[in-house]
């Protein structure tokens, strides 16, 4: 048996974003064998169940949000504070722009955007703004609610409700949340393990590189290693982690070490497209785009476009329907202020695209029209009632 999972292999870099408790801080150098799952299916048997599940998300996705309206005129003048990791990040930026748009059009609520820029003590700082503007509201994107224990204890002291922004679970309240708006990371997380084992017909070896620091990473991580290790007995894993602050840094040296130094592993998979980027350019610069599969998730508009050029090294992205994403943040972030019970699972729209499909992703382009579905608007507005 070939399957092994190496985990994780740390870039040498350090960090400015702290993380949760040491066992996040550590970096270990085991080496595990793949054990029950792994050696209950052939490779040809596991190649078929994950190309058959790859395949069902080429499909444009079906609504299966909320059907309970809310009433939205007694919810002009609140104000959210809503943190975010680093709207340096292109789909950080574009989540926080446009739910702020969506929330001024809709109910008339002020939402102040606090850009924590990758430092902790920015993102903290931003429930002293909540407290000290009256918000009735704090969101929080891409951090762990454990960095935030003495605030949000302060904050729920206040009366102010927290909301965890896509921190990988739908329903996942833990860490002091009142409520969640989520893509489902996991199943990210297995689509990428899902194209990593069906393209490379069950002989893959490959790296996924997570982020520790991202509240979403272990469970699009998990996802796509507890994937591999039931469906590809013949697959290699391993996992390399760089913090969100030194992704510009960190991940062209790691994409480098990886092409130099251990070629036959032809599968680069960061977690998401603002980790892909640098690392895309390192690869463009090494001349090596036919040499690498590089797949990653957030579809966003200027990097899936790559998909486009061989030369780029990017084969696979799966999109989260980022539109549909920013209207299920703002539905959430009404139902809270206007004190009726969160929805659990807003089930966000996912597709694949691969090169084969990239026709599709006309860039510049609304980006709506790539996922197939564009029903999530009226349906959602049709709830949003006067």
């Amino acid at each position: 048996m070939k399957y092994s999972i190496e985990r994780p292999v740390r870039a040498s870099v350090t960090r400015r974003l702290a993380t949760a408790g040491a066992a996040a801080a550590m970096v270990l150098g085991l080496s595990l064998t793949a054990a029950g799952p792994a050696s209950a299916i052939s490779t040809s048997k596991g190649v078929a169940a994950a190309t058959a599940r790859l395949n069902a998300y080429l499909a444009p996705a079906k609504w299966q949000g909320p059907s309970a309206p809310l009433h939205t005129t007694g919810l002009s003048g609140d104000k959210v504070v809503y943190i975010s990791a680093n709207e340096g990040i292109p789909v950080l930026h574009y989540w926080s722009t446009t739910i702020k748009g969506l929330l001024s059009k809709y109910a008339g609520v002020d939402m102040q955007i606090v850009d924590a820029q990758s430092n902790i003590a920015t993102a903290q700082a931003g429930f002293q703004q909540a407290l000290a503007t009256g918000a009735k509201v704090v969101a929080i994107i891409a951090l762990p609610l454990s960095l935030f224990a003495t605030q949000i204890a302060a904050a729920h002291a206040a009366g102010i409700k927290v909301i965890a922004v896509n921190n990988g679970v739908p329903g996942n309240l833990a860490g002091g949340a009142d409520a969640s708006a989520t893509f489902d990371y996991v199943k990210v997380g297995q689509l990428i393990a899902d194209w990593f084992i069906s393209n490379s017909n069950g002989h893959g070896k490959g790296t996924l590189v997570t982020s520790s620091d991202v509240p979403a990473s272990p469970a699009q991580a998990g996802g796509t290693t507890r994937e591999v290790k039931a469906l590809c007995p013949k697959c290699s894993l391993k996992v390399a982690d760089v913090q969100i602050a030194q992704w510009a840094a960190g991940i062209p040296t790691l994409f480098q070490s990886i092409i130099n130094t251990d070629p036959s592993r032809k599968y680069i998979m960061p977690l998401y497209d603002g980790q892909a980027l640098p690392g895309l350019t390192a690869i463009r610069t090494l001349g090596a785009g036919s040499k690498v599969n590089v797949g990653a998730f957030n579809a966003s508009d200027g990097i899936v476009q790559l998909l486009k050029d061989p030369k780029s090294g990017l084969k696979f992205d799966i999109g989260g329907d980022n539109t549909w994403d920013s209207y299920a943040i703002a539905d959430q972030i009404m139902r809270v202020l206007d004190g009726m019970t969160p929805v659990q699972n807003y089930h966000i729209g996912l597709r694949v695209f691969t090169s084969a499909n990239a026709k599709k992703l006309i860039v510049g382009a609304n980006q709506d029209k790539w996922y197939g579905y564009t029903g999530y608007k009226a349906k959602f507005t049709a709830l949003w009632q006067k």
